[in-house]
């Protein structure tokens, strides 16, 4: 049994400026139709699990959907990329969800500065940050009100920062999973002390440097995820889905030179520990 421990199944429509005449098969759009054979064709392929996050509190409606469906994990939390709009209103409308059923974790969370923020003004930097990092630590008090897991979007220059905010909100009293971590090798085993999972997904088998990550992070912490539908296989050119956990749980067990089997139960072990499911 497979697990894909990070998707969208409930998303925004992929931007067109995403989709190109060389992208073969069909294009992800946010219908029940897709979602349900999404699902289905995951399942097919030996995917028991999906971890379904949804992060946008214009998404937030369709939390009692996901609920409905089954074998689905439950993450819900404000991006990053909402941080400037009001954030009592959205933090009002995640407590709202919440209440309707306890998640299995909240998420994504954490900070991800812009491409471009050394052309920015001084005070717009700073504000930036600021308004990250509120909202950072407003989720990370709201998973330990409720004793449950951080799902975070680490790396992109940001990683000191996430390291020093989990330290001083304590967020080892709850752990979490390290979404996507695509950055800095040196602060992994700070990571990994604070009680955290990494999810290691397409690109990391690809790349040098995040093959480094996974070499240096024991199976015991590793979780295995699709980040879809919004990324891209290269070749043939088309959207990760949920199925695509089985090849790339392959391949990293490839990597750290475990069986397959073994690693797939490892991994699904891994995840009931974290999101603390059957």
């Amino acid at each position: 049994m497979y697990i894909d421990c990070h998707a969208h199944i409930f998303f925004s429509p992929i931007p067109k400026e995403a989709i190109d005449k060389d992208i073969k098969g069909e294009i992800p759009t946010p219908t029940i139709d897709f979602i349900n054979r999404m699902i289905s064709n995951a399942k097919k392929k030996g995917v028991s699990h999906i971890v379904g996050v949804i992060s946008n509190p214009d998404e937030f409606p369709r939390y009692k959907e996901q609920l409905k469906l089954e074998n689905i994990i439950n993450i819900i939390g404000i991006s990053r990329n909402k941080s400037l709009e009001d954030q009592a209103y959205m933090i009002s409308l995640l407590r709202k969800e919440i209440e309707r059923k306890i998640p299995h974790g909240i998420g994504e969370i954490g900070l991800e500065y812009p491409y471009d923020f050394d052309k920015l003004k001084e005070h717009e930097e700073k504000e930036i940050k600021k308004r990250q990092q509120e909202l950072f630590r407003k989720q990370i008090q709201i998973a330990k009100e409720i004793a449950i897991p951080i799902v975070v979007h680490a790396g992109y220059g940001t990683d000191k920062d996430i390291v020093k905010m989990l330290k001083q909100e304590k967020a080892d009293d709850v752990g979490g999973q390290i979404h996507g971590y695509m950055s800095n090798k040196e602060l992994v085993s700070e990571l990994l002390d604070l009680g955290f999972y990494f999810s290691f997904g397409y690109f990391h088998p690809r790349e040098e440097e995040l093959r480094t990550i996974i070499e240096i992070t024991p199976i015991e912490k590793i979780l295995i995820e699709t980040d879809s539908p919004y990324h891209l296989i290269e070749s043939p050119k088309r959207f990760i889905l949920p199925e695509d956990v089985v090849p790339i749980t392959k391949e990293i067990a490839k990597l750290k030179e475990v069986n397959p089997k073994t690693f797939a139960n490892q991994v699904m072990k891994n995840s009931k520990e974290l999101f603390n499911f059957n």
